[in-house]
């Protein structure tokens, strides 16, 4: 489809906010440029306003990477409404971005990934959700395009508002079968998860535990890795660059295990010669002194739970798998497990057991009557 103009200035958006106050729903989806800068922002919102199609323009509005902006306050009471629904697809990043850039909590949220996830389906994509419900093939060509050009590709910009073209259709149709399927609370516990997101990006001096394959690691090379993953972290922020783009994971995770001394070491390593060229005696510094480090101690979830959870793990689990399927048969569809028992309520229930349901995160009304008797009974 042609690409509409962008929204610029403080008064382009009154139209927006005429539209929000009376429209029946609305669907919404972000871009930003993640890839390309240490801070990342919102750079595009699109938006389908009953029909409406509206793409904004923040970075023209004057927001800031970093800094909560009042830029879209006129939007925030049409936009916080729960009295009708936002549309979103695989919607936490926006919720988080929308909160962290311009302090809007979304409401209404209801989630089309989530939907199709606790119906079974196998593919959940935005593409793959429009290719089945709307017949229509979109294109990726501008997937990985850095959102805070100026001016933006004329084409990006249709890219950028087809993913608010279809998804009120794709929507309705998920929302039916939704019903049909008769899980629309545990769809709602889902789509109220989505809403809490919150932003949990920058750096974390632990998240080095994160990586793959870690727990094959030595102390002494566990050490390094510590010190080259926050060393990675300050020249990205200097540089103004996402980190991964600096040295990747994967080379961070061959320095440690072979501990360079030479710029011939870092060659060894894959790490690119420009990043050598610039940082490679910095690099080679840090490397050094992770000798003098003590040893990182691993989060809880690295270290061996006690036998009693893993016991009550287990039982959750089987239960979990052998009832999945026994719905699957009776009901003639695919029933996921986290439409049993979400992973996140199976993570507590191990952990604190089965004495109050109520506060179980993401275990809602209609699980707990459907399945609190034979939760407690497997968790005695």
């Amino acid at each position: 489809m042609t690409a509409l103009p962008l929204i610029t200035t403080a008064a382009g958006l009154v139209d927006v906010q005429t539209a929000l106050a009376t429209a029946a729903w609305v669907a919404l989806d972000t871009e930003s440029n993640s890839m390309f800068v240490y801070k990342e922002q919102v750079c595009l919102l699109q938006l389908n306003v009953a029909g409406a199609l509206f793409v904004i323009d923040p970075l023209a509005l004057g927001v800031v990477a970093g800094q909560p902006s009042t830029a879209l306050d006129v939007l925030k009471p049409g936009l916080q409404r729960k009295d009708r629904p936002l549309y979103l697809h695989g919607g936490e990043y926006d919720v988080a971005c929308m909160k962290r850039d311009f302090g809007i909590a979304l409401g209404g949220v209801f989630d089309t990934q989530q939907a199709a996830s606790l119906l079974g389906w196998t593919k959940t994509g935005y593409g793959s959700v429009v290719e089945q419900v709307c017949g229509v093939v979109l294109g990726k060509a501008w997937a990985t395009y850095d959102w805070a050009t100026r001016p933006l590709n004329s084409e990006a910009l249709a890219y950028a508002i087809d993913d608010v073209v279809y998804l009120p259709k794709a929507a309705e149709h998920l929302r039916d079968a939704v019903v049909a399927a008769d899980i629309v609370d545990e769809v709602a516990v889902a789509n109220a998860v989505v809403s809490a997101y919150e932003w949990t990006g920058g750096f974390d001096k632990n998240g080095f535990w994160k990586l793959r394959d870690i727990e094959s690691l030595t102390v002494p090379s566990l050490k390094i890795l510590a010190r080259v993953y926050a060393w990675r972290d300050a020249a990205a922020a200097a540089e103004g660059q996402p980190a991964g783009r600096l040295i990747n994971n994967e080379v961070l995770l061959l320095l440690a295990r072979h501990p360079p001394t030479s710029m011939a070491d870092l060659k060894k390593a894959r790490v690119k010669s420009s990043i050598a060229a610039d940082h490679g005696d910095a690099l080679l510094t840090a490397v050094a002194l992770a000798d003098t480090d003590a040893a990182p101690t691993p989060p809880s979830s690295h270290t061996r739970p006690p036998p009693a959870v893993m016991a009550r793990e287990a039982k959750l689990k089987t239960w979990r798998r052998e009832e999945s399927e026994r719905r699957t048969a009776a009901e003639g569809r695919p029933v996921p497990f986290q439409l049993v028992l979400p992973a996140r309520a199976l993570d507590w229930l191990k952990v604190n057991g089965a004495a109050d349901l109520d506060v179980v995160p993401q275990l809602g009304a209609r699980r707990a009557a459907r399945y609190g008797d034979i939760i407690r009974s497997l968790l005695v």
